[in-house]
């Protein structure tokens, strides 16, 4: 069994993280069916939140999940790629069930603290640039930042929470960044490569989420502009957060800040930024962008020490 794993890591990693998914999805459909009140679940949360100010994220999921057991599927799909992370690294895959876990550590397993702690400076930077940039677009008279108070603090420390809070960033990243990024890395001559393959598989593996979509009546014009959008962001956020994860060695924590704060962009302050610009929302572009610069000046190498 573990020689088959070790064989092929990122699919296992991969087919593992898809069947959880699935599942998810096929439990709340069967759950829809056999009590189609269960359907409103999300909506309910969406409408409650944001009547409070707040946005969607680990916090808000949590608060309400004793009153909707429903809403656990949101925690339990987004856990699935570290779900199958843990599985695989339990078999000795990949380094191993420590050196998995050692990558939460702010400095990975090759890094070097003065490297990390010019990424983490220039991370933060981009960050709040990123909400000014939310900010500005709005228009004048217009405040995007109340949503950032959910948490009943002030705004600049809602912010910094929030890149540690999204439910995607935080628990999807130990998955992605921490044992398929490497497992690429190791696989493939070109980091680069392996951000674009990187990329596709986050795309793919939401696919099963989409189902409920299509069954709401979703015209296909719709979907498939909305998921070549998304696939442009996915392959855009590999490339930016295996950039960082090169930059620290191997953590796993940028990735998460990258992701978690990228969502807190779009899910905190999206509203405020619309229409769009074209089909490309602005949180898509500003990583679009991000990504082309470290491409033109990382280069081939997107950060990862020679040697």
């Amino acid at each position: 069994m573990i020689a088959l794993f070790d064989r092929r890591p990122v699919l296992w990693h991969f087919l593992i993280s898809f069947l959880i998914a699935s599942l998810v999805i096929v439990w709340a459909i069967f759950s829809m069916i056999r009590d189609p009140a269960s359907a409103a679940s999300l909506s309910n949360l969406f409408n409650d939140v944001y009547a409070g100010k707040g946005y969607i994220n680990l916090v808000t999921i949590l608060g309400a999940v004793p009153s909707d057991l429903n809403l656990l599927n949101i925690i339990v799909f987004a856990s699935a790629p570290t779900i199958a992370a843990i599985i695989l690294a339990a078999y000795g895959v990949n380094g191993g069930l420590g050196r998995l876990l050692g990558r939460l550590l702010p400095v990975g397993p090759d890094g070097e603290m003065r490297r990390s702690l010019i990424l983490y400076g220039g991370l933060i930077a981009a960050y709040f640039a990123g909400l000014f940039a939310f900010d500005w677009v709005a228009g004048p008279g217009v405040n995007a930042y109340p949503r950032l108070e959910g948490f009943g603090v002030p705004i600049l420390l809602g912010a910094l929470i929030g890149l540690f809070v999204d439910e995607g960033g935080t628990l999807e990243e130990l998955g992605w960044r921490g044992f398929a990024w490497p497992a690429l890395l190791a696989a493939m001559r070109s980091p680069v490569g392996a951000a674009l393959v990187i990329g596709v598989i986050h795309w793919a593996w939401h696919l099963p989420r989409e189902v409920i979509t299509l069954m709401s009546g979703a015209s296909l014009v719709t979907f498939l502009t909305a998921q070549t959008v998304f696939l442009i962001l996915t392959v855009a956020l590999a490339v930016v957060c295996g950039f960082c994860v090169n930059m620290t060695g191997g953590s796993v924590l940028p990735a998460i800040m990258v992701h978690g704060g990228t969502n807190v962009w779009s899910k905190a302050l999206g509203e405020y930024v619309a229409p769009s610009f074209g089909v490309l929302d602005l949180r898509t572009l500003i990583v679009v962008l991000i990504a082309l610069i470290l491409l033109a000046f990382a280069r081939k190498r997107l950060g990862l020490k020679d040697g």
